[in-house]
């Protein structure tokens, strides 16, 4: 009995996780820069993630470094109404698709140019 309930716990957990519906949430996502950091504030109701990059303060990495070729280097998930932080020296480069990422891209966006970005349905 305990091994179909956490059976059961398992999948529910799998199939809550976002779904990616391949579309932008740069409308969601106020960033506030100073002091050295910047926060991404996800103003919608549902989770979002950010790729993004720049002379951030804890990276070698500078935009254009990244994997593969592909110009952004770092990602987060954030939840709706909730909050992400970056430390940076300077400039910096962001954009935020609806739905969450993992380590990579693994498929939740694809760069269709230097600092241009299609969220892909996942």
């Amino acid at each position: 009995m305990k091994t179909i309930i956490a059976v059961v716990l398992l999948f529910v957990g799998i199939s809550a996780h976002a779904k990616n519906p391949g579309e932008s949430a740069m409308h969601c996502i106020e960033a506030k820069s100073g002091n050295g950091e910047v926060i991404f504030v996800n103003n919608c109701g549902e989770k979002v993630f950010v790729i993004y990059c720049g002379d951030l303060k804890y990276a070698k990495k500078r935009c254009g470094d990244g994997s593969n070729g592909g110009y952004y280097t770092h990602s987060q998930n954030i939840a709706a109404g909730a909050e992400g932080k970056i430390h940076i020296q300077g400039r910096y480069r962001y954009f935020s698709c609806k739905g969450s990422i993992g380590f990579g891209n693994g498929g939740t966006y694809r760069e269709t140019g230097t600092d241009s970005v299609e969220c892909l349905e996942r």
